[in-house]
């Protein structure tokens, strides 16, 4: 199954390289088409995933995954757009933690 991953985060990459590992291809999408954790990633997980922009990814997948910060789903959501999201199962696991001060985060 193609899989569009939004979000390059510790739930982002967790999601994406599982499902790679389960032989799915996984399109990890970001603002930015060669966002440096996203070329990373592809680079550690091999020949199954891919990256590029939110909209890359939501145009790629069958099914999406939003593992972005809940501050910035929506505004990821939009940048996807609606032409790609239309009819596709979009699973919402967006966290809204705080790091920034550290663990536990808040």
């Amino acid at each position: 199954m193609k899989i569009g991953v939004l979000g390059t985060g510790v739930v982002g990459t967790t999601i994406g390289t599982k499902l790679v590992q389960l032989g799915h291809e996984v399109r990890m999408g970001s603002r930015t088409k060669n966002n440096g954790k996203a070329v990373a990633w592809v680079k550690a997980t091999g020949p199954k995933s891919s990256h590029g922009t939110f909209a890359d990814a939501a145009q790629f997948g069958e099914t999406l995954f939003n593992c972005t910060n809940g501050i910035a789903s929506l505004d990821a959501l939009k940048l996807a757009g609606a032409a790609n999201l239309k009819g596709k199962v979009l699973l919402d696991i967006a966290n809204p933690l705080d790091f920034s001060k550290g663990m536990p985060p808040t």
